[in-house]
């Protein structure tokens, strides 16, 4: 899962955050895998191509409800990477901290 990426709000709209999210998207499909999942605002993250996760058969665990179901998103780091993958994203770690 890729960090929410956040800008201060003096500085929106200057395209920074579009610039640290696709240089982080590079770094990603460097080394092969297959997808990449983010929460946060669709608004933006659908800008650069994510999508909403269930689009993809994936979805967050049942023990984890979110009130905005958009707000959990995927993006393949190649074309048809994330075909035949479904699933839960496992929020155990926030459950455990």
């Amino acid at each position: 899962m890729l960090a929410p990426v956040s800008v201060h709000a003096d500085y929106f709209r200057q395209g920074i955050g579009t610039a640290m999210l696709t240089m982080e998207i590079e770094k990603v499909r460097e080394p092969g895998y297959k997808g990449i999942t983010v929460e946060g605002n669709y608004n933006f993250y659908n800008k650069v191509g994510f999508r909403t996760s269930s689009e993809y058969n994936i979805f967050p665990t049942s023990g984890y409800p979110m009130k905005e179901p958009r707000c959990m998103m995927c993006q393949e780091t190649y074309k048809g990477s994330l075909e035949g993958i479904r699933g839960y994203i496992v929020y155990d770690m926030y459950f455990n901290a």
